[in-house]
């Protein structure tokens, strides 16, 4: 037994690591998607199915605690909103007199640190999510179709205060929540099953292959931002089955990936310190684009490009799972919440 828990805490951490690498990948490669063909068709592949992938996780390791609610996770975004603050005030030079103020650009999520914030109000549900998955599958099902059409229904409105992505992204954290024994199940198999590993990860380059060959067939510019990233009304060509295409894509893929690559464990220990990462490469991001350095890239032809980003991205990954950075932000992170341990 205490082998299959040791899986199933690989698989995750594994699937984790990947997520993050992705996400900074994302990020560093957004400011060309317009003047590369390829890093555009890339970028669309890799918005499918990334924070899907991140959401899951997160709800695969939800346990609910009002302390670890109140001394981790609203801690850790206050914490985190504070360092931005001082990023966009010192760096950035932003007016905040001209955004609403000081305190709403404290209270309200910049940039990437939306997803801390949602993870405060998917926390809340827990007792619900939890409650469905432990009388059977038959509830976790409704649980799964109530978060689905809560999901789907919330594109109709146009949410103030930061909403739109906690009712978006909300039905894959659900998904991990309410599913965790079947998904941990098949990691098992997929760990005694070459076919289990090799049929999904087939089908992915298969499919993923196929859809990108497409986009680089598309005449002119690629630009699918409100398909990509689902965090916007409907209107203007966004409907509600784009975003429950958007659900069905990001829940197959992830758990293709699970059980393609649940047993690599090359990202593993990158999927353990990922905090920092998340938190600190949007600032990284935000201060080369002040620099100028993503400018001068533009110029350049696509494979200079292509190691420009890699390089960019993965200098940032490294220096931000370093152990001085990581363990240093996981310290500041969770003080409180290990006190009551002690």
């Amino acid at each position: 037994m205490s082998n299959n828990k040791t899986a199933r805490r690989d698989y995750i951490d594994i699937m984790k690591g990947l997520g993050i690498l992705l996400v900074v990948l994302g990020h560093f490669m957004e400011q060309f998607r317009f003047g590369f063909k390829p890093i555009g068709a890339t970028f669309i592949c890799i918005y499918l199915f990334h924070m899907a992938l991140f959401c899951i996780c997160s709800g695969l390791v939800a346990h609910f605690s009002l302390w670890k609610l109140i001394t981790q996770q609203v801690w850790l975004y206050a914490v985190g909103q504070a360092i931005m603050l001082a990023f966009r005030a010192v760096i950035l030079r932003e007016d905040f007199a001209a955004s609403g103020g000081l305190l709403l650009a404290f209270l309200l999520p910049w940039r990437h640190m939306w997803y801390l914030y949602a993870l405060i109000f998917w926390h809340l549900t827990l007792p619900l999510l939890t409650r469905l998955r432990d009388k059977g599958l038959p509830f976790a099902l409704l649980g799964l179709a109530g978060a689905v059409a809560l999901g789907l229904w919330a594109g109709n409105v146009d949410w103030p205060f930061t909403l739109v992505r906690v009712f978006a992204y909300y039905p894959f954290y659900a998904f991990g929540v309410l599913f965790r024994p079947q998904i941990d199940r098949l990691d098992d198999l997929a760990a005694t099953s070459p076919v289990m590993r090799l049929a999904p990860a087939g089908a992915l380059v298969v499919c993923y292959g196929l859809y990108f060959r497409s986009l680089m067939l598309q005449e002119g510019q690629l630009r699918e931002s409100a398909k990509i990233f689902n965090d916007v009304a409907y209107g203007e060509g966004y409907a509600m089955p784009d975003r429950a295409r958007f659900y069905a894509i990001g829940i197959v893929t992830s758990l293709a990936l699970i059980a393609a690559l649940g047993g690599c464990k090359a990202f593993a220990g990158l999927g353990k310190k990922t905090l920092a990462v998340y938190l600190f490469h949007m600032p990284i991001f935000a201060f080369y684009s002040e620099l100028g350095f993503f400018q001068l890239a533009h110029e350049k032809p696509l494979p200079v490009t292509v190691v420009f980003v890699l390089l960019e991205a993965l200098g940032c990954i490294c220096l931000l799972a370093s152990a001085p950075v990581s363990k240093t932000f996981d310290a500041v992170a969770n003080v409180w919440y290990r006190l009551r341990k002690k």
